[in-house]
């Protein structure tokens, strides 16, 4: 009874194992027995959702916000002026209409990081500030059903 169990057991781990792969040494994109089952190009051919959301994120936000901003004006004479502003830098060319160009570099001021720890002080006294001037900012809007509101407005069954 246990050969039996054994022999079929063998037999069944080999019939799975055999039956996986054409040949050995071969890769899974390769394996034709495998892609005919779980064909794997679209996979490969899209990224996932969070692949599609950083490079959605590097191609909107990120790369404008690093790529130099650069801005031309022309004045009534016929002078040129450009300005390329980077995060080191500013770089202000300006060519005259009689073909002189005068290239100045300046370098860009950087804003100090706050570098004060955070405090439950901090959050307590700016929710105070919106909170005072929130009316302020709402006025003239129309006020947002609260969730209680649109609670008691549901029909009541059982009554």
């Amino acid at each position: 009874m246990n050969r039996t169990y054994l022999s079929l057991a063998l037999i069944s781990v080999i019939a799975l194992t055999s039956g996986c792969a054409n040949r050995e040494g071969v890769a899974p994109s390769q394996n034709t027995s495998l892609n005919a089952v779980s064909p794997s190009g679209t996979a490969t051919s899209e990224g996932g959702a969070m692949q599609r959301s950083l490079d959605g994120w590097l191609k909107e936000e990120w790369t404008p916000m690093t790529a130099p901003k650069v801005t031309t004006t022309t004045a009534p004479d016929g002078t040129t002026i450009q300005t390329k502003t980077d995060a080191t830098e500013i770089v202000t060319t300006t060519t005259a209409p009689d073909g002189k160009v005068l290239t100045t570099t300046t370098a860009a001021v950087v804003a100090p990081e706050d570098e004060t720890p955070f405090t439950l002080q901090k959050y307590a006294d700016k929710w105070k500030v919106y909170h005072e001037n929130k009316a302020k900012m709402n006025e003239g809007k129309p006020q947002e059903v609260s969730n209680v509101q649109k609670l008691e407005s549901l029909p009541v069954i059982g009554k």
